[in-house]
């Protein structure tokens, strides 16, 4: 939401239409799409062709990583952010080029920042 109305053109994808209404103000300004995520033809018709960054933050780190690759591979998407559950293979897809993002890895880095100031006082 935060995006889209910062002038960003936003479009979100999620296979579950319920979601959208779920976790979307009725007035989200971007687009939204239903359909499977790893659909190439849904990818396109939710305009990932022009997008300058794809995100892709499911709940389900395989699909995402699915996803990632066909930004990659299929769509020529050079920008990709993928949410990662997993820390431990952090390294492994920086490698692989993607920017990752991991809520697990930077919630405990977070606590570990507010432990050390507590212990600091």
């Amino acid at each position: 939401m935060r995006m889209a109305e910062a002038g960003h053109d936003v479009t979100v994808l999620d296979w579950d239409r319920a979601n959208l209404a779920t976790y979307l103000p009725k007035d989200f300004p971007g687009r939204t799409i239903t359909g499977m995520e790893i659909d190439a033809e849904i990818l396109r018709r939710s305009g990932i062709e022009d997008a300058e960054v794809v995100v892709i933050v499911s709940r389900d780190e395989p699909t995402n990583m699915m996803v990632a690759d066909l930004a990659r591979e299929v769509f020529a998407i050079d920008r990709i952010i993928v949410r990662i559950d997993q820390p431990r293979l952090r390294t492994l897809y920086e490698e692989a080029g993607f920017e990752v993002l991991s809520p697990v890895l930077e919630a405990a880095l977070s606590l570990e920042r507010r432990v050390e100031a507590m212990g600091q006082r």
